[in-house]
């Protein structure tokens, strides 16, 4: 990989990947050390990839599962999640996406995930499970689970899709 497809990969990438971890751990600061943990990989991974779309979906696997690891680490000082404050959607001037954000945060990590993997990442469920490593049918009583929680929460301006 050159340094040119490198640096093209990380802009093309890491606000995306910044927000899996984010979904993850709910801190900025823990996002961003996965996140450079995630393009090292890349930086360092010796093999070439055959296009872009398998590039990034690669850096998805690698960004979950550094996530994943990140939080079971033993050396990693856990606080409650409930002492942290909402973190507003940085890009976003729209009053409703920054609601619809923030509701998303605050669902469990298990719905959080899956509802940003489904969304925002467009994966199908299939994928979804494969990545996590759960059954379909987990997937999609997380997904019913989350949209309940969120209908609830944002009421009828949430358009269930």
């Amino acid at each position: 990989m050159t340094d040119d497809d490198f640096m093209q990969a990380v802009k093309r990438n890491n606000q995306r990947l910044f927000l899996i971890a984010l979904s993850f751990t709910k801190s900025s600061y823990d996002s961003e050390d996965i996140l450079q943990n995630v393009f090292l990989k890349l930086w360092k991974y010796p093999k070439s990839f055959s296009n872009s779309e398998h590039l990034d979906k690669w850096l998805t696997v690698v960004c979950v599962n550094e996530s994943k690891n990140y939080i079971k680490s033993p050396f990693k000082y856990h606080q409650n999640i409930d002492d942290y404050g909402f973190v507003s959607c940085a890009d976003s001037n729209n009053a409703a996406q920054t609601d619809l954000f923030n509701a998303v945060m605050g669902l469990s990590k298990k719905e959080r995930t899956v509802i940003h993997l489904f969304y925002y990442e467009n994966l199908s469920i299939k994928e979804i499970a494969k990545l996590l490593k759960i059954k379909e049918s987990a997937v999609k009583t997380r997904l019913s689970r989350a949209r309940v929680k969120l209908k609830e929460q944002l009421g009828d301006e949430w358009i269930d899709e």
